[in-house]
């Protein structure tokens, strides 16, 4: 049993920075305890963005960021410059890459390294942060999961991908495999998102529908069968929780409780094939076992909870 976010206890004022989708996510949530939240996109490295940062961030109780860069001169090492309040960075996936690289060029600001507090999105972004001389803890960020029954898989057997626009985001996809898979599964209907057919290397094959971005996911996934994630190098993806606690089956290149870890098309072609035919052969049921994972991991308001309860911790007595 949970316990729920303490209510009627002292909260303060967070500056909260970095990518929308979980900024604005977490804004949303922590704003629901009764945390004073200002939230300001990642400002990047624009000079103008990162002055609006450095007064709200004077306001600020802490200051809150989702993903950061860790090298010597960085905005955010001219942040903790002047900042001796609480500051804390939420490493969320490739920035945790890019941070092992500039450790690699020997060019870390201890600044950031030693004084602000470091969590990590996923248990294996916590070791790769250590190889940077970053001590870092595991501390899952809330994602939305379905807590109500899921509906019945679809009648019709069916493949969500995930590609995003962004170039750099790109990098660490597996597009290749993504896209030779609809050839080897004609008769099975594939979905990618966010990327529109404009953005995608043609032709695109006739049981492949690319769409763009998607506000409101649930009728997607009524729609899917498994999601199929397949990445170099990733945190923890939302869409995984969000899937496997709708009774949805994963296949993902990183391991997670109630999913299917693989890589590179042969791997990737058996473990959907195994799928599609116990689908075929009518013994496919909804993922229990996944269900039961993600709503543990993630149900019944934990991880916002502990977040909660550190932030306070944080706070002046």
């Amino acid at each position: 049993m949970t316990t729920p976010p303490a209510a009627g206890v002292k909260r303060g004022s967070i500056l909260l920075l970095g990518l929308p989708y979980f900024g604005r996510l977490l804004v949303r949530d922590l704003a629901g305890l009764g945390w004073d939240v200002r939230y300001i996109d990642h400002p990047g490295r624009h000079v103008t963005g990162w002055a609006k940062v450095a007064t709200a961030a004077t306001r600020a109780d802490i200051v809150y960021l989702i993903g950061s860069r860790i090298d010597r001169g960085s905005p955010q090492d001219n942040l903790l410059r002047f900042r001796r309040k609480p500051v804390v960075i939420h490493w969320v996936g490739t920035d945790v890459q890019i941070a092992v690289d500039e450790h690699r060029r020997d060019n870390v600001a201890l600044r950031i390294a030693e004084r602000a507090t470091h969590w990590c999105d996923a248990p294996w972004l916590a070791e790769e942060l250590r190889t940077a001389g970053v001590k870092s803890e595991y501390v899952p960020l809330p994602i939305p999961v379905a807590e109500q029954e899921p509906p019945p898989l679809p009648e019709r057997f069916g493949v969500l991908l995930y590609y995003p626009v962004d170039r750099m985001a790109r990098a660490v996809f597996d597009i290749d495999t993504m896209l030779r898979l609809p050839a080897a599964f004609p008769d099975v209907h594939f979905t990618l998102i966010p990327s529109p057919p404009e953005t995608l290397p043609k032709p695109l094959p006739p049981n492949l529908t690319a769409r763009p971005w998607v506000d409101d996911m649930d009728p997607l996934y009524r729609e899917t069968t498994a999601l199929v994630r397949l990445t170099t190098h990733d945190g923890q993806s939302f869409m995984a929780a969000e899937a496997l606690s709708r009774g949805r089956y994963v296949i993902w290149t990183h391991p997670m409780r109630g999913s299917i870890q693989a890589s590179g098309f042969e791997q990737v072609s058996a473990a959907l094939r195994s799928l599609v035919e116990r689908h075929r052969n009518g013994g496919l049921a909804l993922n229990a076992e996944g269900r039961r994972a993600a709503l543990e991991q993630f149900g019944g308001g934990r991880p916002l909870a502990e977040l909660d309860e550190r932030l306070r911790a944080m706070l002046p007595g």
